[in-house]
């Protein structure tokens, strides 16, 4: 028989026994629903975690110190790296009181940044200006301020008041929303500055940086030179956070050891300081990924050993109640590779509808249940994986019945009642 045929008699045999054959499809099609929902989401975290690593920058390097670096040692540091390296000094944050006109505001804190905070991890869309190095060699009184946007899945930031409230008292969270204070001049520290930028950070599910990256309070950026200068009293208590952007991962190992270098020579050889290469964290998203979704993938597993039992049982069944038909066509000239290949195709195309269903199901479970759905994309190997899965646990498990019937001789079929 050719195949369009084989496939007309299995659709028939399929269709004859709807009960039957819907019990071992539905069995397939859990399974297969299980794995195109786990594989999706994994290459929907894969996909996400690349893009981190595009925003991130190439040969990344992260440091935190228990020591403040003046803007010498900055420079000094900076000399030292490879060429085309960017290096950018990032202060602990700090509560600190503000107003603005009349206003108390509470519920932000301070952060000392270089422009060079602007070449990784910025998802941000930028209103007015960021600093510049002007800014930074007059320690110029600037603020940019952070500012997020209204969505049903809010940000967790944390919560907190950095004075009394009292009745003109304002969460800085609450102000931004509706008031714009780009070119508004704030008081902090009995200082006045002048916001010169607004960044508007990323949705939950538009935001591809890692958590170490995201803030979770409510932040206003000062130039790095100016935290330096008016936190002179009290800046040996503050750490640093040190980032280098190689541009590289074949100039990693050199930044690394620039750094060491300089935080040696700074501090003594006895200094305590740990430098995280970026690329060790994307492993680990990558790895917890995995982790997160490997028990879904043996539950998948057992559903579709379960249907490819059940592929097993109907195609003995069908073998069992046909086996006359088995010994006609044996007389009639059909070989024994003929015989195996119909009830194989049988088998497969159980395993296709399965498949289908599976993915029809994976595909409402995404919906309902993925955190992100909107930003899912479904690769062509999750589909092509899918299909795959099911066609070969119906081969496998109907061989043996298949090769059975195929074994059988045309006088011993004949016989058969």
């Amino acid at each position: 028989m050719k195949l369009p045929d084989l496939i007309s008699t299995g659709w028939a045999e399929i269709r004859s026994h709807k009960m039957r054959s819907f019990l071992s499809v539905f069995a397939i099609a859990i399974g297969i629903a299980t794995f195109f929902y786990t594989l999706s989401m994994l290459s929907q975290r894969y996909r996400d975690i690349d893009r981190t690593a595009e925003i991130s920058g190439k040969g990344r390097l992260d440091c935190r110190i228990e020591k403040p670096l003046s803007m010498d040692q900055y420079r000094q540091l900076q000399r030292t790296l490879p060429e085309g390296s960017s290096l950018a000094l990032r202060t602990d944050n700090y509560v600190s009181q503000a107003t603005y006109k009349d206003l108390v505001l509470t519920g932000f804190m301070i952060e000392g940044v270089l422009p060079s905070f602007q070449d990784s991890a910025f998802a941000y869309e930028l209103d007015g200006r960021f600093f510049n190095w002007k800014d930074i060699e007059n320690k110029h009184r600037v603020a940019v301020m952070i500012v997020y946007p209204r969505e049903k899945q809010e940000r967790e930031l944390v919560s907190f008041v950095n004075n009394d409230n009292g009745p003109n008292s304002v969460e800085m969270k609450e102000l931004v929303k509706r008031v714009n204070l780009l070119n508004q001049q704030i008081t902090i520290d009995g200082q006045s500055f002048t916001v010169v930028g607004i960044l508007r950070a990323p949705t939950v599910a538009n935001d591809f940086r890692l958590p170490q990256d995201q803030e979770d309070m409510q932040l206003i950026f000062i130039p790095y030179s100016t935290w330096y200068d008016i936190t002179a009293p009290w800046r040996n208590y503050f750490e640093t956070r040190i980032r280098i952007v190689s541009g590289s991962e074949n100039k990693l190992n050199r930044a690394h050891s620039a750094l060491s270098s300089f935080l040696r020579s700074q501090f003594g050889s006895d200094f305590q300081f740990d430098i995280r290469p970026f690329h060790e964290r994307l492993q680990l998203a990558r790895q917890r990924a995995w982790r997160d979704l490997r028990a879904m993938i043996f539950i998948g597993l057992i559903a579709m050993i379960a249907g490819g039992i059940g592929i097993m049982n109907i195609t003995m069944v069908v073998i069992f109640s046909r086996t006359r038909e088995i010994g006609i066509r044996r007389a009639l000239g059909a070989t024994r590779l003929d015989i195996l290949v119909q009830f194989l195709v049988e088998a497969l195309l159980l395993g296709l509808c399965g498949a289908l269903g599976g993915m029809v199901l994976g595909y409402l479970a995404i919906l309902h249940m993925a955190d992100n759905s909107r930003q899912m994309t479904f690769s062509w190997w999750v589909v092509a994986g899918s299909i795959g899965i099911a066609l070969t646990t119906s081969f496998v498990f109907a061989l043996y019945p298949a090769y059975q019937a195929a074994k059988l001789k045309p006088v011993d079929a004949l016989k058969y009642e």
